[in-house]
């Protein structure tokens, strides 16, 4: 059973990656910014003190905006950060990209170590999540590490409740295969739509 749901994992990884990487990058940058304009009017958004984020890679929803709101809107920035010799992720504030964040992790922008602060998930009050594929019902499936389900499954039921997924519309997929270890985020923004969940 398990190994034909990740062989059905897979499948849509590659399908949708395709699709996502095939938009031009054009079309990402108006796509984001209409989905930067969407979260930044959610509850969700508005009412945390604290907003994780994630630097966008490759041809993610891109979140250079989101940041500077966050910023501008004095609310404390979180980035995470691969370890990879632990299965969590590592959370640190950052109050200046240009100079705390640096290509890291698969060349991924991270934050640089020894010139943030580290903290702890209980400090945050909002996480956005990237993946690959989502359902409307707020299935999320990611690069297959784990650790944004691990994280996700984490959270304090008042913090599950504020996770906010970013995706192009060519992300949403019928049906996201679901373990026992896949979690879900509780609102998703695309450029065509905001699908809120568990409110």
């Amino acid at each position: 059973m398990r190994a034909i749901e990740d062989r059905r994992k897979t499948k849509i990884r590659k399908r949708i990656l395709k699709k996502r990487d095939g938009l031009s990058e054009a079309e990402r940058r108006d796509k984001s910014k209409i989905i930067w304009s969407r979260v930044v009017q959610t509850w969700e958004f508005q009412q945390a003190d604290s907003v994780m984020l994630y630097a966008n890679f490759r041809s993610e929803v891109q979140t250079g905006l989101l940041i500077e709101s966050t910023l501008a809107a004095d609310k404390r920035l979180i980035l995470p950060r691969v370890n990879p010799g632990s299965p969590e992720l590592e959370l640190y504030f950052v109050e200046d990209v240009c100079e705390q964040v640096a290509s890291g992790y698969c060349g991924i922008p991270e934050p640089v170590v020894d010139r943030c602060l580290h903290t702890l998930l209980e400090e945050v009050n909002c996480v956005i999540a990237p993946g690959i594929a989502f359902d409307r019902f707020g299935g999320r499936l990611g690069y297959g590490g784990g650790y944004y389900d691990r994280l996700l499954n984490a959270l304090s039921p008042a913090q599950a409740r504020v996770s906010i997924g970013l995706a192009y519309e060519v992300q949403i997929v019928d049906e996201v295969p679901q373990g026992f270890f896949d979690a879900r985020v509780a609102v998703l923004a695309t450029e065509l739509r905001l699908l809120v969940e568990n409110r």
